[in-house]
């Protein structure tokens, strides 16, 4: 396995199981393009910016909108298809899962992924 993969494979049972599919593709495909890693993608997320992975996948967040005040939770897109939005609770606690393994496999950068999660839960904890 890519040594880019492993630290997220360990989260890929718990994501899908707790309705995180969608998150799990994304990452997954963002690890094996290597156009963005995961420090971008939090740091970005605490900002409420979604994230063009690769051509065609992509999730959106409330910065990404023409009119942020109509937000209703995070919507992957995958092609052509866009999914249904997913609860802010329920993507902060999939992406909670997703910064423990990544620190886990990047232990120094357990400062800047707990401080930009931090950043992410008080954005969206309103």
């Amino acid at each position: 396995m890519n040594n880019t993969l492993q630290w997220l494979e360990t989260t890929k049972k718990l994501l899908i199981d707790n309705g995180g599919a969608e998150l799990y593709c994304l990452l997954e495909v963002m690890c094996k393009e290597q156009k963005m890693n995961f420090l971008q993608l939090i740091y970005d997320a605490s900002k409420g910016i979604g994230a063009n992975v690769s051509e065609g996948v992509e999730y959106i967040l409330d910065q990404d909108l023409d009119n942020p005040e109509e937000f209703d939770g995070v919507t992957f897109v995958f092609g052509d298809c866009e999914g249904y939005p997913m609860p802010l609770h329920q993507f902060i606690t999939l992406m909670q899962i997703v910064s423990d393994a990544y620190i886990n496999a990047h232990p120094s950068e357990k400062d800047s992924i707990e401080f930009y999660m931090n950043k992410l839960r008080e954005r969206y904890s309103k």
